[in-house]
């Protein structure tokens, strides 16, 4: 999704915020409907919950699109690794999980490993490199995902996947077309009329189309598969689980982007995987101490 997603970033955010929540719509209605839970699996009694969710997932979308096509996509992906440890905190603090010292202080190792990160492109200050600020915005991104995933995981406590996810679709959907509908009525000489703006909607051409609405398809089914995994299993173990994306970030960066990410991203994020893992390591053996 976010290949895509960078490939087509010369299209407002406001407009790949638009595709990825309406088409993600459509594998949500298909599952739902293959499963027999449709509309059945809509219900809901936490409309504050759901919104909640759907306003901390709102932002990181927007923070996301923005910091990829800013940056290369492995660095973007590595400093989102934020995200996972900011999980393990507000799991312990919000969600009354269970956070072992052997945790905080994993925790405490992989965000000097995200300040590594953050480090190697704000060196150069603010004001002369995009890097710097799409740097800072991966990093608000990964607070507000910290947060969707946070609420979600107190969502499926008592509601259905298909909720979780439609609402937080239909919501984004709504709120992207929002944005582009003030874009292209923001008088000039209005406050803040350089950032709306260039948040009008652009007609794709013909051969955009498809790849605009893939970033929803994938964007649905990941979300599904994502929301589900949540009612399984602790946020702040899922959470771990999270670090492959590098792998696929590396390639798929390499592979149609040319970038290389830099010795001091990847150190960084060595740390931060070494935390998480070193996180799994240590609720696996003592889970199997309690089975034993």
């Amino acid at each position: 999704m976010f290949v895509l997603a960078k490939s087509y970033s010369t299209y407002p955010a406001a407009q790949l915020v638009f595709f990825r929540s309406a088409f993600a719509l459509v594998p949500l209605m298909i599952w739902l409907l293959l499963r027999g839970d449709f509309p059945r699996a809509l219900y809901t009694s936490r409309f504050g919950g759901h919104l909640l969710r759907s306003i901390a997932g709102i932002g990181s979308l927007f923070c996301s699109f923005v910091a990829y096509s800013l940056l290369p996509l492995a660095d973007a992906t590595a400093i989102g690794y934020a995200a996972p440890l900011m999980i393990v905190v507000l799991a312990g603090l919000l969600l009354g999980e269970r956070i072992s010292l052997f945790r905080w202080g994993a925790v405490l190792v992989g965000f000097c490993g995200v300040l590594v990160m953050l480090s190697d492109h704000l060196t150069a200050g603010l004001g002369s490199d995009k890097g710097g600020i799409g740097a800072l915005i991966a990093f608000v991104g990964a607070m507000l995902v910290a947060i969707a995933m946070i609420q979600t995981r107190r969502l499926t406590m008592s509601e259905d996947t298909g909720a979780i996810t439609f609402y937080f679709q239909a919501t984004t959907t709504v709120a992207g077309i929002l944005v582009l509908i003030a874009a292209a009525c923001w008088p000039s000489n209005w406050p803040l009329a350089t950032l709306i703006q260039p948040q009008a909607w652009v007609w794709p051409t013909l051969e955009d189309w498809g790849p605009l609405i893939l970033i929803g398809i994938c964007g649905g089914i990941g979300q599904i598969f994502m929301t589900q995994g949540y009612r399984f299993t602790d946020a702040s173990i899922l959470a771990v689980f999270d670090y492959s994306s590098l792998l696929f970030a590396i390639v798929l960066g390499f592979v149609v982007f040319g970038d290389v990410p830099s010795q001091v991203v990847l150190g960084g994020a060595a740390v931060v995987i070494a935390a998480g893992l070193a996180v799994l390591w240590h609720e696996r053996r003592r889970m199997g101490k309690k089975g034993g």
